[in-house]
């Protein structure tokens, strides 16, 4: 190209008004009649949730010509349109700050659901925090992934999920500390002893990792014994907490069947010991058939269908 042809080109370019290019951000995936509108009047003449086209990714733009609009019009029954509006349409996913504080309360909220205590239970301290740009409009957050050791920051990831399930995962840096409520030995218990009236006391504060193994309330101990010793002042975890036998193997109980109006009853005799509310295997021993039945207490279990 010769120096004068360039020159030429160069001009072109720069005579090109700036108002052939116009920004369209949007809060959603998808670009909508109501969005265009801002812009292009006459796309008012649809239902502003109809959708165009669809919106490039969070972070990303997409340019769209005026001779494409044009045609999308054409599509959706518009017309009258060609040479209408700017040139270009460069279009963008709205982005906005999230801060330290949002995503504390974020990660607290998403760990109170998996953990089932309340937010004000989850205590989150973000470490060297730099505030990411994240998608405007409505976002789902949720915080998946093993909790770093008490007391110390470890990884915590944090993804955000948008109405139209598109996402994306922060790596985040934090201290989590998980409060609640656990039982404690009031003094020396044996090995499947059942649990009594003054054998337990509860206390409130931090929950050992993980905390689903240690968060115990008072409604979880009637019926329950102890799978292992426990000494005085020890925390009792979840798992050395056993259902109580209400038969014991061998044990004859009434088996109950009912069938609409319909009752029978007879004796049966348990394979297997088992708590109130278990299923157990009984020998009816009436008909010497083996029936399926849920234990109801010491003398009673109602055969299942």
């Amino acid at each position: 190209m010769s120096p004068s042809s360039l020159l030429l080109w160069l001009a072109f370019l720069l005579s090109t008004p700036a108002a052939d290019l116009a920004l369209l951000e949007v809060d959603h995936d998808r670009v909508t009649a109501a969005d265009l509108a801002t812009l292009l009047p006459a796309w008012r003449n649809l239902p502003g949730d109809t959708t165009v086209l669809l919106a490039p990714m969070p972070g990303a733009s997409r340019e769209v010509w005026r001779v494409e609009l044009d045609r999308m019009a054409v599509r959706h029954g518009l017309t009258g349109l060609p040479g209408q509006g700017p040139e270009r349409i460069r279009i963008e996913r709205r982005l906005r700050v999230l801060t330290s504080t949002e995503a504390a309360a974020a990660v607290a909220t998403s760990l109170a659901e998996r953990y089932r205590v309340a937010p004000d239970d989850v205590l989150v301290e973000i470490i060297g925090f730099r505030e990411p740009l994240v998608p405007a409009g409505e976002l789902r957050f949720r915080s998946t992934g093993l909790l770093p050791p008490a007391g110390e920051a470890g990884a915590i990831p944090l993804s955000w999920v948008t109405p139209e399930r598109r996402s994306a995962t922060l790596g985040l840096r934090a201290k989590v500390e998980i409060r609640g409520r656990y039982a404690v030995a009031a003094r020396p218990l044996a090995a499947r002893q059942a649990l009594g009236a003054g054998d337990v006391v509860f206390a409130e504060g931090p929950l050992p990792r993980p905390p689903e193994r240690w968060r115990v309330d008072p409604a979880d101990l009637p019926g329950k014994m102890l799978a292992r010793p426990v000494a005085a002042g020890e925390k009792i975890p979840r798992s050395a907490l056993l259902l109580k036998p209400a038969i014991a193997r061998g044990a004859v109980v009434e088996l109950e069947l009912k069938r609409g109006p319909l009752e029978m009853r007879a004796p049966g005799q348990a394979e297997q010991a088992g708590a109130v509310g278990q299923r157990l295997v009984f020998r009816n021993l009436t008909s010497g058939r083996r029936v399926t039945a849920r234990v109801v207490d010491d003398k009673k279990a109602e055969v299942l269908p």
